[in-house]
């Protein structure tokens, strides 16, 4: 029973702490405690009532190990909330820098032309390596420059859809840009469904969400009617990325009719009980790492440092912290660290060892700071949409490492601010703290 009695209190504190978010409008931070919440409670659960699930992939070391492993994590997010609670205080508001309107027009064609050459680039892209669109290929998504590019196209779909939405700006620019949305995200989905990579799907989803419902609190009060049509598209969300998982695991080549085709074929998960079907998602094996981590005391302080360093940046070949930790675990050498993922909270043990709930309470903190830092403009319109994109890629930092915080800052957060400041016709100004001080 004690290990029933931890979950629940460790869910009961994490709800507590999303709930003060949310009052406080951060509803980005309540955001990354529930990613980090999910890919932790389910291995919790797995791991002290489901132990042969945990042995399935070699990652079962005794029970004993389940406290040690609570302890951690449940101080991870107890020392990150109060840091949290010190550095946002409440009713603090700041403005970094001001968004101004241009006279010209000359932003808005530029963004237009930069977001049709990427649709036609990666358009003939996809047609010409079809073959190389599969789930779980060594080149996921045709290739890491695709990925970069689709990345940029994607943060162009969220922007069109943006337009769209604000009605301040000329009729002909909305319905362009709504024609536009529908053409981009049927390829978009074209593309993701043949990779199998479920989790673009929902992001692009959740950054929609965001941008529709933001501040939650007081959106959700007072919109009944949006509520309801994001349920029933939530229900039918789920529903396909279900059957995607499904199909994926047959090893077929993926596309629209794979999924009107679905309930055809047999899935491997249609006798397994309910229990099972619900713990062995993607949010399952991240966190074991920190199970492997404490078993085998992996404790590099180097390596995280390495790591971080050089996966801040495209293109250094150096090994995330996950294929370390798995690799000593297992001896599985995948580059992909055998399809694990990893938990932002296991990088503080691995760099610090048990004080590493300090590392990762100041860390994340840290992160949170230089993301919102783009979202204090004087232009609400505008820091909702830098919240959007900030959405759309918080829950994969959330099963990274510190590393992802940096690069997508810069290759996914200041990339989309451009994008965005051009498609309003719009520049901005720094604010010279020392003149408004005078």
């Amino acid at each position: 029973m004690l290990p029933l009695f931890l979950i629940v209190f460790f869910s009961l504190f994490v709800f507590y702490c999303m709930t003060v978010m949310l009052k406080r409008g951060h509803d980005l931070h309540a955001l990354a405690f529930l990613t980090l919440y999910l890919y932790s409670i389910f291995a919790q659960i797995g791991y002290a009532y489901f132990p042969e699930l945990s042995q399935l992939y070699d990652v079962y070391y005794g029970p004993s190990l389940f406290y040690a492993y609570w302890f951690f994590m449940f101080f991870s997010f107890v020392l990150t909330f109060l840091l949290y609670l010190k550095l946002n205080p409440i009713g603090y508001k700041k403005h970094s820098y001001i968004v101004k309107s241009t006279r010209r027009n000359y932003g808005e064609y530029l963004f237009f032309s930069i977001a049709i050459l990427l649709y036609l680039a990666l358009n003939l892209y996809f047609r010409q390596y079809r073959e190389l669109f599969g789930y779980g290929g060594g080149t996921p998504m045709g290739g890491p420059w695709f990925g970069i590019g689709f990345w940029m196209y994607t943060l162009c779909n969220l922007i069109l859809y943006t337009l769209f939405r604000d009605t301040k700006i000329k009729l002909k620019k909305r319905i362009f840009s709504l024609l536009l949305f529908i053409i981009y995200t049927l390829f978009f989905l074209q593309v993701t469904i043949a990779s199998g990579v479920r989790s673009s799907i929902l992001y692009f989803f959740i950054s929609i969400f965001f941008y529709e419902f933001f501040p939650m609190v007081k959106t959700i009060k007072y919109n009944k009617r949006k509520i309801l049509v994001f349920i029933l598209g939530s229900f039918l969300l789920l529903d396909m990325l279900s059957s995607l998982r499904n199909l994926r695991i047959q090893g077929e080549d993926l596309d629209f009719s794979s999924l009107a085709n679905e309930d055809q074929a047999e899935s491997m998960f249609e006798y397994d009980e309910i229990s099972t079907a619900i713990l062995l998602q993607d949010y399952y094996l991240p966190s074991h790492t920190l199970f492997a981590s404490i078993e085998y005391k992996i404790i590099v302080p180097l390596d995280v440092i390495k790591s971080n360093l050089a996966n801040s940046l495209v293109g250094l070949d150096y090994p995330f912290l996950t294929i370390t930790v798995v690799e000593r675990a297992t001896g599985i050498t995948d580059e992909r660290g055998g399809g694990w993922a990893y938990h932002y909270f296991v990088e503080g043990f691995n760099a610090m060892g048990f004080l590493g709930v300090f590392y990762n309470a100041v860390f994340w903190n840290l992160g949170m700071l230089l993301w919102l830092r783009l979202g204090q403009s004087n232009n609400s319109m505008h820091n909702k949409v830098i919240l959007s994109f900030s959405a759309l890629v918080i829950m994969m930092v959330m099963r990274s490492q510190t590393s992802a915080f940096i690069q997508f800052y810069w290759l996914i957060l200041l990339s989309g601010s451009v994008l965005l400041l051009l498609a309003n016709n719009s520049t901005i100004a720094f604010i010279n703290r020392k003149k408004s001080l005078n």
